[in-house]
């Protein structure tokens, strides 16, 4: 579980390398971002089940980690919105181009 969450904390921190490089467009770094924080919360998700089934762990510990899973899901809402409107605002702003 915490190998998986670093991984994807280093995935994160590469693309946004990438993206500061220039070797990424805006797009794909928000997307990135997005399948970032998508994976985060099904590494929590599986901590969820796995402490759920677990009855000698805190109920608290397992709400705190649900919230958490929550949040990576904003996260990736967020991001994913963000992606599709940067593509639709540098669509609607790109020069026409004529025939």
């Amino acid at each position: 579980m915490a190998a998986g969450l670093r991984r994807e904390s280093e995935a994160c921190r590469a693309a946004f390398a990438r993206y500061q490089r220039g070797a990424i467009t805006p797009v794909q770094w928000r997307t990135a971002r997005a399948d970032s924080y998508a994976r985060e919360a099904r590494w929590w998700g599986v901590l969820v089940r796995v402490a759920a089934r677990d009855h000698s762990i805190p109920t608290i510990y397992i709400s705190a980690v649900a919230t958490a899973q929550g949040a990576a899901l904003t996260e990736d809402a967020h991001w994913a919105d963000s992606a599709g409107s940067y593509t639709r605002t540098t669509a609607a702003t790109a020069p026409a181009r004529l025939a």
